[in-house]
């Protein structure tokens, strides 16, 4: 009767723990882990069967766009021509901006040593040569709006071919491309404003420290509030690079100006880039950056060889 009551126990034992043991520890052929790694499989192919499972399916939409790469190699070429125009453009543009602005610091500390000098009692405003020199600076400057917001131009249309080939991958993964046109216009207006206002921010860091801090703050905000594509955020964006540089740059000189005090250190501009719509005033700024460029030029190249140009 022990014996019987003991085998009693142990089958009983038997029942129970085969109630409570997964199937696939019981299962030879399967483990809980393949169990587990075949129903996660199988919820990957649903989706990618029904790309409209969960909204958007990113693995999805990047294997259509594989696919369609396959089938039309002319599409990554084109991919790859705009980009390499609009990269082209944007380092031209980049060029021909820093080139203008680099020589505006230049001319703007050379003022600075002048004033400090007079400032200081070691020179005279009415000094021999100050007044042909400071004409001479004065003429060479009417170029710089014409470069300068041509450099801009540039930059802007270089980022707008760059993105261009969104509005074509939105239409291979099936995601409306209606606000295409409009999402590359407003993008690269605000990406390359960015851009200019770094750089303007290291160009003029040396002579207007107050003046760079503030293009310096525009462009970090811009790179870090814009991307979250939040409107709010992006409204709070615009009114801190508009807004704060219209007060800043316009409308506090503005008003020191018409009390007559002097602006504090901290009131600082980096000059005006007003461009005339006059013709003839287009043609003497041609004419003026062709003769800067050549006398940079001969001033730069060995006594030798000028005297035989």
């Amino acid at each position: 009767e022990g014996v019987a009551g003991g085998e009693r126990r142990a089958g009983e034992r038997g029942r129970r723990k085969r109630m409570y043991t997964p199937l696939g520890v019981v299962s030879g052929s399967m483990t809980l882990r393949d169990a587990s790694s075949q129903s996660y499989a199988m919820l990957e192919d649903m989706e990618g069967e029904n790309p409209h499972h969960e909204g958007f399916n990113f693995r999805h939409a990047l294997s259509e766009l594989a696919a369609y790469s396959a089938e039309n190699p002319d599409f990554a070429a084109g991919v790859g021509i705009w980009m390499m125009v609009g990269f082209t453009l944007l380092i031209a543009g980049l060029i021909l901006f820093l080139f203008s602005e680099i020589k505006a610091v230049l001319v703007c500390r050379d003022q600075d040593f002048r004033k400090s000098l007079v400032d200081a009692g070691y020179m005279s405003p009415s000094a021999a040569g100050i007044a042909d020199l400071e004409m001479r600076e004065s003429r060479s400057m009417i170029p710089r709006p014409y470069l300068s917001v041509g450099g801009m131009m540039i930059i802007y249309l270089g980022l707008s071919c760059v993105l261009y080939p969104i509005c074509d991958i939105l239409d291979i993964i099936d995601l409306p491309a209606v606000p295409c046109i409009l999402l590359i216009t407003v993008g690269s207006f605000f990406a390359s404003f960015c851009i200019i206002t770094f750089w303007l921010a290291v160009v003029w860091s040396c002579t207007r420290p107050w003046a760079a801090l503030a293009f310096l703050i525009i462009s970090l905000s811009g790179n870090l509030l814009l991307p979250t594509g939040s409107p709010i955020l992006v409204v709070i964006w615009m009114i801190v690079a508009f807004g704060g540089g219209y007060f800043y740059f316009k409308y506090i000189p503005e008003q020191y100006a018409l009390n007559g005090d002097e602006r504090p250190a901290w009131v600082q501009d980096v000059g005006d880039y007003t461009i005339s719509l006059d013709p003839g005033e287009w043609g003497d700024a041609a004419s003026v950056s062709y003769q800067n460029t050549v006398d940079d030029v001969m001033r730069g190249m060995p006594s030798e060889a000028t005297g035989l140009l």
